[in-house]
């Protein structure tokens, strides 16, 4: 159940033929241990939100996934846990192992710009230091970086419909992000944490965790890096998507 939860039964009527017309994204939020590193690919383009930490290993994960070209790199802030990767990805160029068109710094951008990268999805920023919505005219992935409560209140004051079928838990799921206020406006179906194996922060908090289990519709849809591994969702556009 767990792998294969369907967000809507309109999936299950679909042939295997038009769906294989369907465009289609592929989000992983990659192990990388106390940091945060996700790969977005669709048809055209591959792209990361941000790159972890320098030890993360987040080339070798590229190389094995066969990822020889990025459109862009996204970086939420610079943190060394966020941005960390970043000299692994400028070796990699250096060496010809992967093309990289553009780095994108959030401190570069405003509310409401949109990233191109993921057309026919629209990629729009909600707020500076993380916040990236990616949606279709039925689902939408909610990135969060490491914004806490008090960001989360400014962005439901500029977004105050703001909902997200999947959500990227802030801050590794510290105690001071996920406020009840914004989860139960956001009302996630899917959320997803990205923390290191028995790190000394504490992360996940088990209040976070016990907010997120009362909040989402399905417990066994809150996936972790530390139990979990590589998390996969595969979307597919006006249709649906799926952790995997």
């Amino acid at each position: 159940m767990r792998k294969y939860f369907l967000l809507f039964a309109l999936l299950s009527a679909c042939t295997s033929s038009s769906l294989e017309k369907q465009d289609k994204l592929h989000i992983e939020m990659l192990n990388v241990g106390q940091g945060l590193a996700f790969l977005i690919k669709s048809k055209n383009c591959n792209s990361l939100y941000d790159t972890g930490t320098p030890s993360s290993g987040l080339d070798t994960m590229l190389q094995n996934r066969g990822i020889k070209a990025l459109c862009s790199v996204i970086v939420s802030h610079r943190h060394n846990d966020h941005a960390g990767g970043l000299p692994l990805l400028e070796k990699m160029a250096k060496n010809g192992e992967i093309s990289i068109k553009r780095v994108i710094f959030f401190d570069s951008l405003s509310r409401g710009d949109t990233i191109a990268d993921f057309l026919p999805w629209t990629a729009r920023i909600l707020f500076q230091d993380g916040a990236l919505r990616i949606s279709d005219s039925q689902n939408s992935f909610l990135f969060m970086a490491d914004l806490e409560a008090k960001h989360e209140k400014n962005i439901l004051e500029l977004e105050p419909l703001l909902t997200a079928t999947a959500l990227q838990i802030g801050h590794h799921g510290s105690k001071t992000s996920s406020s009840w206020e914004f989860l139960a406006q956001v009302q996630p179906k899917m959320a997803l944490i990205s923390v290191g194996k028995y790190n000394s922060y504490g992360h996940p908090h088990p209040e976070t965790l016990a907010k997120l289990r009362l909040v989402l519709p399905d417990s066994m849809q809150l996936f972790r890096t530390d139990l979990d591994g590589n998390v996969v969702v595969e979307w597919v556009y006006g249709v649906g998507m799926w952790g995997l």
